[in-house]
This record gives C-alpha cells, sequence and structure tokens, in this order.
C-alpha cells in the first residue's frame, strides 16, 4: 500500500471532483464552485489533513516504539560530514583526539562546531607513489601526489605488461615515516561518481603490508572495521592488537556520513616491525620501466608498502581513484551540551530540538545520571535495579523516570549530557569554511588546508529510512537457528566464499558427547593472495562470527574446499 499522503490542495480538488460528479448524476452540470462550498470544501480538506497528519505521527510513533523495543537505534538527526587535511609542521608526530572541536562557518554566516570522527596521528609521512595493477598490466595513478624524487624522474603514465596473477589491486608506497611507521596515520580515498565497487572493496577486501623481503607475510594482514561515522580502522589478522585507549572510548553511534568507506586509519605500529622493505617481488621490473630512468638508487631506498586486492569486475581504477591522501580525517557536525534538569522546576519532560536562532537537533543522548552520579538506564531496557532511574526518547522529548536514593526518597535532579547537531545547516559549510581549531594554542605547529565540503546532514530521519532500517533488524539473521541461517549467514562473511553446505553430527569428546554443526566451505581459489597465510585467518573470523551466534550447546567445525 502506498505510504503517500495527500495535502490539503489534492484533498480539495479531488472533494470538489467528487462533488461535480455526484451533481451531474442529477443532471446538473456545472463549471464552477458556489463560494459558500468553496469555504465548506477548503474547511473539510484541512479538517481531513489534520486527520492524516495525526494518522502518520501515530504511525510513526507505533514505528519508534517497536524499535526501541527490539533495541534498534533511533537516528534522530543526522550530522553533516566534511573531511579535512592536517599538516604537521614539526618534526615529531602529533596525535589529535576523536572530538577535538573545529569551527566553521555556515555561507549564512552562522558559526558551526565539527567534531573529529577518530584520533590519528600526524607525521612528516608521504605518499611517494601509487600503482593499479588490472588487466595484466600496471600504471601509475597520475592523480594521486607523488613525492619529488619520484616526480623528477618524470614517470610514464602508461601501461606496463607484467603478470601478478588474475585478481586487481592497488599498490601504495609511503616514505619518509617516523620511527612509529604508519601508527595510527589516516588516509582518505577521493572516489569517482558510480565507482560503489570500489568503495565497497575497500572497506571489505584484506589489506596487505609488505615484509621486510618485499613479500605478502602474516605480520601484514589487516582487515577494516567500521568504528563510527563511516571511518574504518583497520585491524591486524594476526597477533595482538592493542588494546583501546582511554581516549578511544566509544562515542554514542553516528550513521554512516557522506564519506563514508573513504576514510581508513591504521592499527597501533611500534619501531621493529618487519614493515620496510624496498620494493615488493615482481613489481621492480616493471617500475624501472614506469619511472623512465635508472631507479636502482631511487628503489633501494626502504619504504612501506601496502597492497589492497580488488575483486574482479570493478571499474577501471586508474579512472575511479582521483586521489590518496595521508592526514587527512572526517569531521561531523557534532557538540556536547550539559544541562541540569530540576524536576519539581523543569519537569520530567524537556525538549531536545532547538528551532529558533541556530537549529539544533539530538544526535543521541551520551550520559544521563543523577547529581550523585547514579547512572540512568533506557526505559525500553529490562534491569534489576528498581531503584535505578531511567530515560526515554520520544517526538523530540527527553523523558525522565526519576530513580530513588537507598532511603527511598527520589531523586530531586539528573545532569544530561546530549550529543547535538545542528542538522542541514551544516551542509552550508564549503571547502574552506573550517577554518581552525577551538582550542588552537594546544595544537600549534598543526595547520588545516581547505580540503572538502560538508554534506549528509539532515534535521531527522526520514519514515523510510526507518521502515527500512527496521525492515532490515526484523530480516538480518541476528541468531543462528535453521541450516539456511547458517549457510546464509557464513556466504555473507566473506566474498570469496562461493557456497556453504552444512551437515549435523554427534561426536564423543572428554567432557561427552556434544552435538557438531559442520560448514564445508567452497572457496574462490583465484581470489587469495596468500591462502597460506589467509586461511588460518578466515577460519577464525568466521568461527568467531558464527559459533557466538548458534544455539548454545552447538558447535561448530569449518572446513574448506577449491573451486
Amino acid at each position: 500500500m502506498s505510504s503517500h499522503t495527500p495535502n490539503v490542495l489534492e484533498i480539495d480538488r479531488k472533494l470538489r471532483d467528487d462533488f461535480r460528479r455526484r451533481v451531474k448524476d442529477f443532471g446538473v452540470s456545472t463549471e464552477t464552485t458556489d463560494p459558500l462550498l468553496a469555504v465548506l470544501f477548503r474547511t473539510v480538506a484541512q479538517q481531513i489533513d489534520q486527520v492524516y497528519s495525526d494518522t502518520a505521527q501515530l504511525r510513526q510513533s507505533l514505528l519508534h516504539e517497536l524499535m526501541s523495543g527490539l533495541q534498534v537505534q533511533q537516528y534522530l538527526a543526522t550530522p553533516a560530514q566534511a573531511a579535512v587535511r592536517l599538516i604537521n609542521d614539526l618534526s615529531e608526530p602529533r596525535v589529535l583526539r576523536a572530538g577535538t572541536e573545529l569551527n566553521a562557518v555556515a555561507s549564512t554566516g552562522e558559526r558551526l562546531s565539527f567534531g573529529l570522527d577518530a584520533t590519528f596521528e600526524v607525521s612528516q609521512a608521504r605518499i611517494a607513489l601509487a600503482l593499479s595493477y588490472q588487466d595484466q598490466s600496471l600504471r601509475l595513478l597520475t592523480g594521486v601526489e607523488m613525492s619529488d624524487t619520484i616526480q623528477a624522474m618524470r614517470p610514464s603514465s602508461d601501461p606496463v605488461p607484467v603478470g601478478l596473477g588474475p585478481q586487481p589491486a592497488l599498490y601504495i608506497a609511503v616514505e619518509n615515516l617516523p620511527p612509529g611507521l604508519l601508527n595510527r596515520h589516516s588516509l582518505f580515498f577521493e572516489l569517482s561518481p558510480g565507482t560503489y565497487p570500489v568503495q565497497h572493496a575497500l572497506c571489505h577486501e584484506p589489506w596487505w603490508i609488505f615484509g621486510e623481503d618485499g613479500d605478502l607475510s602474516g605480520e601484514g594482514l589487516m582487515r577494516p572495521k567500521r568504528i563510527n561515522g563511516g571511518v574504518y580502522r583497520l585491524e591486524f589478522q594476526l597477533g595482538q592488537n592493542e588494546p583501546v585507549g582511554m581516549f578511544d572510548a566509544p562515542l554514542p553511534s553516528i550513521p554512516n556520513g557522506f564519506y563514508t568507506g573513504r576514510q581508513y586509519l591504521f592499527p597501533p605500529m611500534h619501531a621493529g616491525q618487519p614493515l620496510l622493505c624496498r620494493v615488493p617481488r615482481l613489481l621492480e621490473p616493471a617500475l624501472t620501466r614506469i619511472l623512465n630512468r635508472d631507479a636502482a638508487q631511487l628503489l633501494s631506498e626502504p619504504r612501506l608498502w601496502i597492497k589492497i586486492p580488488m575483486p574482479p569486475g570493478v571499474p577501471a581504477l586508474h579512472h575511479a581513484i582521483n586521489g590518496i591522501l595521508l592526514h587527512t580525517m572526517t569531521a561531523s557536525n557534532v557538540f556536547a551540551r550539559n544541562q541540569t534538569i530540576h524536576f519539581e522546576r523543569d519537569g520530567i519532560s524537556i525538549p531536545v530540538v532547538r528551532e529558533g536562532g541556530t537549529p539544533e537537533h539530538l544526535v543521541a543522548p551520551l550520559t544521563v545520571m543523577s547529581v550523585d552520579n547514579d547512572a540512568y538506564e533506557a526505559a525500553t531496557r529490562p534491569g534489576a535495579d528498581a531503584s535505578a532511574g531511567r530515560f526515554e526518547l520520544h517526538n523530540n522529548r527527553l523523558t525522565l523516570y526519576p530513580g530513588t536514593h537507598s532511603d527511598g526518597t527520589p531523586h530531586s535532579a539528573a545532569n544530561i549530557r546530549l550529543w547535538l547537531t545542528n542538522g542541514a545547516l551544516g551542509n552550508r559549510v564549503g571547502p574552506g569554511d573550517i577554518t581552525s581549531f577551538a582550542n588552537a594554542a594546544s595544537l600549534t605547529g598543526i595547520r588545516l588546508t581547505p580540503f572538502t565540503a560538508a554534506s549528509g546532514g539532515s534535521d531527522g530521519e526520514h519514515i523510510a529510512s526507518e521502515e527500512r532500517r527496521f525492515a532490515d533488524a526484523l530480516l538480518t539473521r541476528g541468531r543462528i537457528v535453521t541450516r539456511q541461517d547458517l549457510e546464509t549467514a557464513a556466504l555473507a562473511v566473506d566474498r570469496r566464499i562461493l557456497n556453504a553446505v552444512t551437515d549435523s553430527g554427534m561426536v564423543r569428546k572428554e567432557e561427552g558427547i556434544r552435538r557438531v554443526e559442520r560448514l564445508h566451505l567452497t572457496l574462490d581459489s583465484h581470489a587469495f593472495s596468500k591462502p597460506e597465510i589467509e586461511l588460518p585467518a578466515l577460519k577464525s573470523q568466521i568461527e568467531t562470527s558464527l559459533g557466538a551466534r548458534l544455539v548454545q550447546g552447538l558447535e561448530l567445525e569449518v572446513a574448506f574446499t577449491w573451486n
């Protein structure tokens, strides 16, 4: 059934047409409407429009209640997102923390605040060159900034035939590295329109860093993982990743921004990791031809080489990628607002949207606590503590249900910290309108340079988007029950899994007889760069991802076969 709601003019026109049709049945034909009837039709149309409006609000309120009951996060407003580029004038790397405030000015004059989406490091490292391998040929990505030494050699932009296998790939060389290599450094991809397959591949394909011998090694295998606002953090697949630091504490989830899938963050690295090499194997002859001169001295310098495999059929990489930049980070139009609510004076229901002046819209509540620092819980989540306070978001209002003290007296006030945005107004921030740091004194030596305009901000989520996310939450196989669930979930883990077949059985173990689900997966033999390294990591990923979603008491065994 269509969800289109007619407006007042459409209802009025329909009433007039129906009136003429009914009158014509009695043999009366008229092209004009009596003024008194016109007023009557318009009045009735307004009343019907009000009924439609109430029904639409009821429908949306019911949807919000269902989403809250299933603990599906509501995106009340979407912050605009921009990408900023930073330059470090100092020799030592500098760390910029997530949430660092940036001053911005909208085209209409309003002063806005943006915050960095992730913690990252800025150093003197730079990209030496970037290459694309596709259709059995290697070529320079001319849209990517090259180092001065590479440019001085006047490299060729023509493709060079080379046999590196059937799988397309990107190769990126980074030089002038600090002792910590690319520790928490950021990488941004400028993509052409219509290149979603490339963007999707960047988010889901494994990334590699070449080892000291110029070959791929387990120490350099990484996987992207979404963290917030569409930023992806790379994580090493073998070995222990460093724990999350105090400045990386999770913030309320921000929906994917306009630049999602383009901003990447390298994992923590340290001096001594065997991740520097002179040149990857099999690339040196082709690179020598591209550089047009004796490149032995140039290629003798150790650099950090990155390989990003691509699936077959992606658009031409040298056209799809307009640029690759270090030391960039997306920034979202979000800011925190603190407020103390005295229940006797302010009541228990407060608005979270401000329309007058510079508009403010709620993204998510950061914290809700009593003045004694007792945390309030979401009203939709069950809790064992009957004395705990609760809060609920509904119709752009935050409703607080006061908790009680140990002596039984109710809380008199609560401290709330809200995550706010200026909504669609943030889209009016142009490329050069993010001007400075809010606390510039603590960030001396770091400069902002104009990069992209802000986009993607909205004052609230459209109901069509809410319905789609709700349907996705219902249809997603979060819990694996049937055989079809297990096979479908396995195919969704990695595109290189071509087929999945399961069978059940009972096995005798030391602790007794256990039920086992055997998962037989068929893999694409041409889609792996180093199967001996990637298969154990893929098996561990599948067992972790699917094992936690199986019915309690079941065990999972995974076996691979090639196509």
